[in-house]
């Protein structure tokens, strides 16, 4: 890798904060042309502990500036961009009357009734989310936890068939006041995936599951309706939960690379397997 020289002299248009975000297209009227040097012998320490920027400080004007969005990852907050608006988002991960404390180990239980997957708008950007409808509306908190909203504190719900842990939109809106997420209008899948950015991938899962959607076994006609796949931390695993005459069950699909001539990848269904997460289990 070719190094910076201490003093780069450089000429940087537009914004100074190296945001890793495209500079998209400007009026003429917004743009300024100056003269900056990149200071890659400066180091940077945040909170008593030096850390190493892919991009070194910028100097203009005698002052510093630094990548907004490589630095927010050390100080425990997202950085998004907005194109439309070319907006810089940065979200604190924790609204500061949000408790840091709470009882993290008994949770209320509720059912899977009426789950649904959606994408959700928040503070610039869009996530995938899985919601219940049960007594209220609940919130997957893997997925809270994806849009940088730590839990910390709140009162749980466990899902009694999956395990997984879950925030009433009451308990969310108490600790992050109105900035809670809200539905996306511009982003609709109707299989929602988490986790998998591959778009090879992705092809090949939503194949899989838009073929199940209606199949036929010894003349019984069978429908899969999806609910949401998440990707596992197993390389090239994913956990589908569906519903199958109304009945939720969890599927586990694992992919195989196959290598094309031109080195390139492309995949195919290596394994699925569906269990019937109503059944209690037996311990034996």
């Amino acid at each position: 890798m070719k190094k910076i020289p201490k003093w780069s002299k450089i000429a940087i248009i537009g914004t100074l904060m190296g945001t890793c975000f495209g500079a998209g297209v400007y009026a003429q009227d917004v743009l300024q042309r100056v003269d900056a040097y990149l200071r890659s012998d400066f180091k940077v320490v945040v909170n008593g502990k030096d850390i190493k920027l892919e991009s070194p400080p910028l100097i203009y004007n005698n002052t510093s500036y630094l990548p907004v969005k490589e630095l927010s990852g050390y100080l425990g907050s997202i950085v998004n961009w907005t194109e439309s608006t070319k907006t810089i988002y940065i979200n604190q991960r924790v609204n500061p009357n949000q408790p840091t404390e709470g009882n993290q180990t008994n949770y209320t239980e509720m059912t899977l009734q009426f789950p649904y997957a959606q994408y959700m708008d928040y503070r610039g950007a869009t996530y995938p989310m899985l919601i219940n409808m049960a007594d209220q509306t609940y919130y997957r908190i893997v997925d809270l936890q994806r849009m940088g909203i730590r839990t910390e504190g709140m009162r749980k719900a466990k899902e009694k068939y999956t395990g997984e842990l879950y925030v009433s939109e009451a308990e969310l809106k108490t600790a992050v006041g109105n900035e809670s997420p809200t539905i996306s209008y511009t982003n609709f899948d109707p299989l929602v995936i988490t986790g998998e950015m591959d778009p090879t991938k992705l092809k090949v899962l939503k194949a899989f599951v838009d073929q199940y959607r209606y199949f036929e076994i010894n003349k019984v006609v069978l429908s899969w309706t999806p609910i949401i796949l998440d990707k596992m931390p197993a390389e090239n695993t994913y956990s589908y939960l569906l519903t199958d005459s109304g009945h939720f069950f969890r599927s586990t699909i694992t992919l195989n690379p196959i290598t094309k001539t031109d080195g390139t990848f492309d995949y195919s269904i290596g394994s699925s397997s569906k269990e019937d997460i109503e059944i209690p289990k037996v311990n034996n």
